[in-house]
């Protein structure tokens, strides 16, 4: 029985083109109280399009939703644009606003629920709409045609690519079950660094090591 490393060993090298692009980015960061104290009578969560505290998008507009709690019961949850417009959200529980326009650049979103008592908390998201078009990066390899004991590959189905924002920690994987594919554009990455490995499989389901690490800058 061949061994899970008995795939092409052969360097798989990438060659990155970048067409430029920009579109929808979670922030890492928490999305934790930044207006008004947290207060234990009223909970508040966005949670819908990101439930962190920033995001950037291509979009003009945006909707928010999320839910909201209290022992008292919530009376209303309304929202505020730093850059312009305020409302109402649908629901209280369970809320979501009505599509809020967005000026290029950021727009500080705050929600605040108030419960039936008048206790208020709120909650904020920084929303970055970007100009330009979605950005993207082509890559390219030369498929394997040997197992590392030398013997010819007879069977390879297919490609793995692996990509992530560090360097080893790939979040995100895309399966390309065609052998004679040898290029492919991942598009909808946001600025910053971006990096890329790929593995080769056999019919068996057994894949190789995966090849060298690739860094694009997308900007």
């Amino acid at each position: 029985m061949m061994s899970f490393r008995s795939v092409a060993q052969q360097v798989l090298t990438l060659i990155l083109a970048l067409s430029m692009s920009a579109c929808l980015t979670d922030s890492a960061i928490d999305n934790s109280a930044i207006d008004g104290s947290e207060n234990a009578a009223v909970s508040l969560t966005i949670t819908s399009p990101s439930s962190a505290s920033g995001m950037d998008t291509p979009d003009s507009a945006v909707s928010l939703a999320g839910i909201a709690g209290s022992d008292m019961g919530i009376f209303k949850v309304s929202w505020a644009n730093d850059r312009g417009g305020e409302g109402v959200a649908n629901g209280t529980d369970s809320w979501q606003t009505a599509s809020i326009d967005l000026e290029l650049g950021e727009n500080k979103i705050t929600v605040t629920a108030e419960d039936t008592a008048g206790t208020t908390t709120s909650r904020s998201i920084v929303v970055n709409r970007e100009a330009g078009q979605p950005r993207s990066a082509s890559l390219s390899w030369v498929a394997p045609t040997a197992r590392i004991d030398g013997t010819p590959l007879t069977n390879l189905a297919g490609y793995t690519v692996f990509y992530g924002r560090m360097s080893g920690i790939y979040d995100y994987q895309i399966d390309i079950n065609n052998p004679g594919i040898l290029t492919y554009v991942v598009e909808n990455l946001v600025s910053g660094d971006w990096y890329f490995a790929l593995a080769a499989y056999d019919s068996q389901g057994l894949e190789s090591d995966r090849s060298n690490e690739v860094l694009r800058e997308i900007s």
